[in-house]
């Protein structure tokens, strides 16, 4: 542990062990921990093996950090692990010749933001809608399901077609893209921890791991091959990225480049519906007159008819809803930023190089920034309560010019999943389960299971 700080003026948060510092708090406890922390202080330094941490929980210094100042910041550690394996992609910090970090993350983005086009995303509607039917299909009353398994199931088939297409090779994708998610914590869990040792090869789990990418990227070269010999647009993302260009230089993303933005695309896309959506319909049965107002939304706007792109608008209540789920249970519960050059947070003066953590899990918890902030209430995102929010309160998604690119996308899909389900079904919790969640690189509820009740639509 090195301390990089110049100023005394900083909290250490409480309990370091010698040697290891937080360390064992953030490996056993560190959903609790990092959300002890509001009370220390708008940056509040971590003791970890290496150089120390700073915690920011201020959401005043994460707008600069984010938004205003983003420049001033790169990517952190947690960023590096990931993408040392996936291959440089636009969530990765970018490197163009005669570019700043910026200018190059900027570069790529508008390249491949297109992919992300409102109307490609309204007409891929239907094909989400289909997926959960299929599965729906083997639901039956009286049932007791694991639902964070059928949810990571649905995860896996609706994101292969929203970045793939549905084609010959979809089924292959959705295949690859599970065996990868099933080595995601053996595999990748220490390389996000250690990124300096990535590259070994002699460690536990970088067999299966390895595998599994290559798997996956196989499957996404097979796509591209069909995609070329086949002229008709598609609304999936890949379709785009197979026609895109830099704005600069009219040059176009070679395969390389293509496979690593699908690849990270489809894993990170994955923990929306599979992490999020099983806490949604697990805060519905906790929440009955919040359930029974999705329903009456769902009902009325459907009026027993497939969910389609135009209605999703309309579906403000249970929009509500999900965003408060992500409020309390966000799969990315910390990211990471690092100086670029010297700045100053509050009392902190912090040297170009410092690591910078950012909890959205803790943030979203903090009384000092959301009333009442444990209790479920989607009305809180209603226009009238929510300007009372200053900027960077809500990052479940991300703020700023790095904001994840597909949020629109995962909002889309997790509503259609969302609307879909319920206009049909209802989930009970088992009586004595309690829900443990999981926290390695994303947030998940750890096993669910929860009861098929079929609703009685008047």
């Amino acid at each position: 542990m090195t301390s990089t700080i110049t100023a005394p003026l900083v909290p250490t948060a409480p309990r370091a062990l010698p040697g290891i510092g937080h360390a064992l708090q953030l490996l056993c406890n560190p959903l609790p921990f990092t959300t002890s922390l509001n009370e220390l202080g708008p940056v509040v330094r971590v003791l970890v093996p290496g150089p120390d941490v700073y915690l920011v929980t201020a959401p005043d210094l994460l707008h600069r950090i984010l938004v205003t100042e983003t420049r001033d910041y790169a990517k952190g550690r947690i960023t590096e692990g990931i993408g040392s394996q996936f291959g440089p992609s636009v969530v990765m910090d970018m490197s163009f010749e005669g570019l700043t970090h910026f200018e190059s993350h900027r570069r790529h983005r508008r390249a491949v933001q297109p992919g992300f086009n409102p109307h490609r995303i309204a007409a891929q509607t239907q094909a989400a809608h289909l997926a959960v039917q299929e599965q729906l299909a083997r639901w039956r009353p009286g049932q007791t399901l694991r639902i964070d398994k059928e949810l990571a199931r649905l995860a896996y088939q609706i994101n292969a077609r929203a970045f793939c297409g549905n084609g010959p090779t979809t089924q292959s994708v959705a295949d690859a893209l599970a065996g990868l998610v099933a080595q995601t914590t053996p595999g990748l869990l220490w390389r996000v921890s250690l990124p300096q040792w990535a590259h070994l090869s002699h460690v536990p789990g970088t067999g299966a791991f390895n595998r599994a990418l290559t798997r996956l990227r196989t499957a996404i070269h097979a796509t591209i091959d069909i995609r070329r010999r086949d002229t008709q647009d598609s609304p999936d993302v890949l379709s785009h990225l197979l026609q895109a260009t830099y704005a600069d230089t009219g040059e176009r993303l070679d395969d390389h480049q293509i496979v690593s933005e699908t690849l990270f695309y489809l894993f990170a896309a994955v923990h929306g519906i599979g992490d999020a959506m099983p806490y949604a319909f697990h805060q519905l049965a906790l929440n009955p007159q919040v359930e029974q107002r999705v329903h009456e939304e769902i009902d009325a706007v459907l009026d027993g008819r497939p969910v389609q792109a135009e209605d999703l608008p309309r579906l403000d209540y249970t929009r509500r809803v999900l965003q408060e789920v992500l409020r309390l249970h966000p799969p990315v519960w910390v990211f990471a930023r690092r100086t670029l050059v010297p700045v100053q947070l509050g009392s902190a003066h912090l040297p170009a190089g410092a690591e910078i953590v950012i909890s959205p899990y803790g943030l979203h918890r903090n009384p000092q920034v959301h009333q009442d902030p444990l209790r479920f209430d989607p009305d809180r995102w209603l226009p009238e309560r929510a300007k009372s929010l200053a900027p960077c309160t809500y990052l479940a998604l991300g703020a700023g010019p790095r904001k994840c690119i597909g949020d629109n996308l995962a909002m889309t899909n997790m509503l259609t999943l969302l609307a879909t389900i319920a206009s049909r079904w209802r989930l009970r919790t088992v009586p004595t389960r309690r829900v443990r969640p999981i926290t390695r690189i994303f947030l998940s509820p750890g096993p669910l299971p929860m009861i098929c009740e079929p609703r009685s639509v008047a």
